[in-house]
């Protein structure tokens, strides 16, 4: 299935599914997909950059702030209701413990969807009455994830954002300044 053909969320979910791993592609031109891997987060964070959504689909590789853009390019042009989210969890006094995620939620049938690709440990599309609640589940999500990669000394901090779509070629610092600038999301 190619994207221009994809109608339905759940097509979309099968189209990233078949067509793009979570990773990112390094300033060599080099995939890079093991997350877990000891430097992975370290060259991210030096060399990643934001990629057109044809790009990222050409190429089969995005990072979660990639492929919130393809989320929100398809949301949009079908015309639903949807917000784009940013999430970090850390830790005040433990250096490298914070964790930062983007996501969609989307309103459609009288919910609140929580559209949830390219965190693969919950990935789908989870519904819930309200935008909140929605909220509240991928943030619980995103502190267990932090939680069994750095186990807490206490409770993780949070800050969320909703936040608008973002230019082409910002590097990771820069991308964490736009959002952060966004729209705060009291939970």
């Amino acid at each position: 299935m190619l994207y221009d053909e994809v109608r339905t969320e759940k097509e979309l979910m099968l189209f990233l599914d078949e067509n793009i791993k979570y990773g990112f592609i390094n300033q060599n031109n080099e995939v890079l997909l093991d997350s877990s891997e000891d430097n992975f987060q370290k060259i991210c964070m030096e060399q990643w950059r934001l990629r057109d959504i044809f790009e990222i689909i050409k190429s089969g590789v995005g990072h979660c702030y990639d492929q919130v853009e393809i989320e929100r390019d398809w949301f949009s042009k079908h015309n639903f209701e949807f917000k784009t989210i940013w999430i970090s969890a850390y830790q005040k006094d433990i250096e490298n413990s914070g964790f930062s995620h983007s996501y969609l939620i989307y309103f459609s049938n009288k919910n609140w969807n929580l559209f949830e690709h390219s965190d693969f440990t919950n990935k789908g599309i989870f519904s819930f009455k309200t935008f909140e609640e929605a909220v509240k589940f991928q943030t619980m999500k995103q502190i267990q994830y932090a939680e069994n990669q750095v186990k807490p000394k206490v409770k993780y901090d949070t800050f969320i954002t909703e936040f608008d779509k973002p230019k082409i070629g910002l590097t990771m610092y820069q991308y964490h300044k736009f959002v952060l600038k966004s729209k705060a999301i009291k939970i």
